[in-house]
């Protein structure tokens, strides 16, 4: 607020004063007052800045900083994605994969569909949808598992389009935690 203030009273007096030079009113041309405001303002702010750098009691040393890679950014994200679970249901074990670039369904520990992402307009869609087949005295289960958010990992398994297991995993992109619910 302290830096309106100034701002503004800077302002105020370079209006002023150009309207006492060029003889006409105060905000006669204001394109050439917002431009002397704006070069004002980053002079002080740069002065500002080079006192600030100045009174810092140890410079800035590459060699004692850890810089984290866009790589190892990379590889902390795909590490946090990859999750797996495995859920049994009536005697079967399914297994869903959900991986950085393409999510897994095993029923039996064989792998009955697979989704990958192969470009980078694929990411647009949050979420996949791995169908599959449970073959059972008979009878056909059919089994469908979702994947996905924007924001949250939420994995939903149905088998006849009945809801058999909910997990959500969200993730505090600033804090890097995680909460599952």
């Amino acid at each position: 607020m302290i830096k309106f203030i100034i701002y503004f009273v800077i302002f105020y007096l370079i209006g002023y004063y150009y309207g006492v030079f060029s003889k006409g009113p105060v905000f006669d041309n204001f394109f050439v007052m917002i431009i002397l405001v704006f070069i004002l303002i980053f002079l002080f702010e740069w002065i500002i800045s080079l006192i600030k750098e100045k009174r810092k009691p140890e410079a800035f040393d590459d060699n004692n900083q850890d810089i984290e890679t866009w790589e190892d950014m990379l590889k902390e994200i795909k590490e946090e994605i990859e999750k797996t679970w495995c859920i049994n249901y009536k005697n079967n074990c399914i297994k869903i994969v959900n991986k950085y670039n393409q999510e897994e369904l095993y029923i039996n520990d064989k792998l009955v569909c697979k989704k990958k992402r192969k470009s980078w307009y694929s990411w647009m869609i949050p979420y996949q949808t791995l169908t599959g087949v449970i073959e059972e005295n008979g009878h056909t289960l059919l089994v469908k598992a979702k994947l996905g958010g924007f924001v949250s990992l939420t994995c939903r398994l149905y088998v006849n389009k009945q809801l058999i297991f909910k997990e959500k995993i969200k993730f505090n992109l600033l804090s890097s935690e995680k909460k599952i619910k």
